[in-house]
């Protein structure tokens, strides 16, 4: 509990000596505030010919602001009517057992998944009495719908109700003001489910009112890195009704996450009973807008089937070229090699030639010059007749070399006789 976000104010206030809770004063002008953004866009806003559902070159009509406040309050008793149906299945055990306690406004509360299907019900069918373009009126209705369902569901913030399973964790929410609190055992902590739905539906109302901008831009990498503007054009789930299914089905994924962090009982393994609702709610959404896209776009599924059609066959057509090309560069390359083995081989041979001319003849030199005699041819000798040891002849000695005497030198060679005279 203190690592909790804890809330301490008084969610009763006494304006005009009267006790209102602030949920209620905020839900007010949440709904004041998704009212008034769609005068606004009914005012500057014509219906096209196909929401019109007239020949296609009539002119467009402009939305009137006073069908609006009738719609409006048209979906009123629907939505008391299914909110209170809605959480009678939820808590279906107790209503059971006093039935009519579901008829005392005092004795629990609404859902809000009942009190949107039924108040568009009623309100269509308010507007089909004033013959009002239904197909139009949906398309402006799906901003202002997601803007009311995120603030109105964090409005509930503000009296403590729609807190999920109690949690410890640091972001986990609590109430220990004085007041009447919407939720059991409001002083420990609790995952905020209020605040979760709130803000992924806000999120969802960005994405559906920006997504469309924002994909049109492209990046461009010539002549430098930027991002380019496409033209605008009508994605399918966002004209006509489909955009108010759109923004239904987008709602409905979202609230059907959320209540896994409630604290409602199981029904039916996972899923509680409101869950259920979400479920078929979201089902039959989306196949209207899949069924209504595939009938409306007959020659584009065509053409892209047979665009696909052409690019797998030209992506065959370059397979196969690519593997000719292959194999074409594979024998080139063997081609190549033989040729280069049969170079390398005849030079070989050409060198043993070579080799084989120089071995018989033989280069021998002759003072200065070089000059290449053949070489005899050679001849085997015979083997020498083996003689015993004794047989054998002793080699001959070599001669001895001859002195020679130089000639006296005849002054030299005369001495002289002791005795004689000279």
């Amino acid at each position: 509990m203190l690592h909790a976000i804890r809330f301490d104010f008084d969610p009763v206030v006494s304006p005009l000596g009267l006790n209102v809770r602030l949920e209620t004063l905020a839900l007010a002008g949440v709904i004041l505030l998704a009212l008034v953004i769609a005068g606004l866009i009914a005012g500057r806003r014509r219906a096209r010919a196909e929401e019109l559902e007239t020949e296609p070159g009539s002119e467009a009509t402009r939305l009137r602001r006073d069908d609006l406040i009738l719609i409006a309050f048209g979906a009123v008793p629907g939505a008391i009517f299914g909110g209170r149906l809605g959480y009678g299945l939820i808590h279906l055990d107790y209503y059971i057992s006093d039935p009519a306690a579901l008829l005392d406004p005092g004795k629990g509360s609404l859902s809000l998944t009942g009190a949107l299907l039924l108040g568009t019900v009623t309100a269509l069918a308010v507007g089909r009495l004033l013959g009002a373009p239904l197909r139009a009126w949906l398309n402006l209705a799906a901003l202002p719908l997601l803007l009311g369902l995120g603030l109105g569901k964090l409005t509930t913030a503000l009296g403590g109700s729609g807190q999920g399973a109690f949690s410890d964790a640091p972001w986990a929410t609590s109430y220990v003001g004085p007041g009447a609190w919407g939720s059991l055992s409001p002083a420990d902590p609790a995952i905020p489910s209020q605040i979760l739905e709130g803000g992924l539906v806000l999120l969802a109302l960005a994405v559906v009112l920006l997504g469309p901008l924002l994909l049109r831009f492209r990046p461009a990498l010539r002549p430098r890195p930027s991002l380019r503007h496409a033209p605008a054009r009508e994605w399918s789930w966002l004209v006509g009704e489909r955009r108010f299914l759109t923004a239904v089905a987008l709602w409905a994924s979202i609230r059907l996450g959320v209540a896994f962090t409630w604290r409602d009982a199981r029904v039916a393994g996972p899923f509680g009973a409101d869950q259920l609702l979400l479920v078929a709610l979201d089902a039959a959404c989306l196949s209207v807008l899949l069924r209504s896209w595939l009938a409306s776009r007959p020659a584009w599924l065509a053409s892209w089937i047979a665009s696909r059609r052409a690019w797998l066959k030209a992506y065959r057509a370059g397979r196969a070229a690519a593997k000719a090309e292959a194999e074409s560069r594979r024998a080139a390359a063997k081609a190549e090699a033989e040729s280069r083995r049969e170079a390398s081989r005849a030079e070989a041979e050409s060198a043993r030639a070579a080799a084989a001319a120089t071995a018989e003849y033989p280069r021998q030199e002759r003072g200065s010059e070089v000059q290449v005699v053949p070489e005899p041819a050679r001849v085997e000798p015979a083997e020498p007749a083996r003689v015993e040891p004794a047989e054998r002849p002793k080699p001959p000695k070599p001669p001895k070399p001859r002195r020679t005497h130089k000639p006296r030198d005849s002054r030299k060679s005369k001495r002289k006789r002791p005795g004689s005279d000279s």
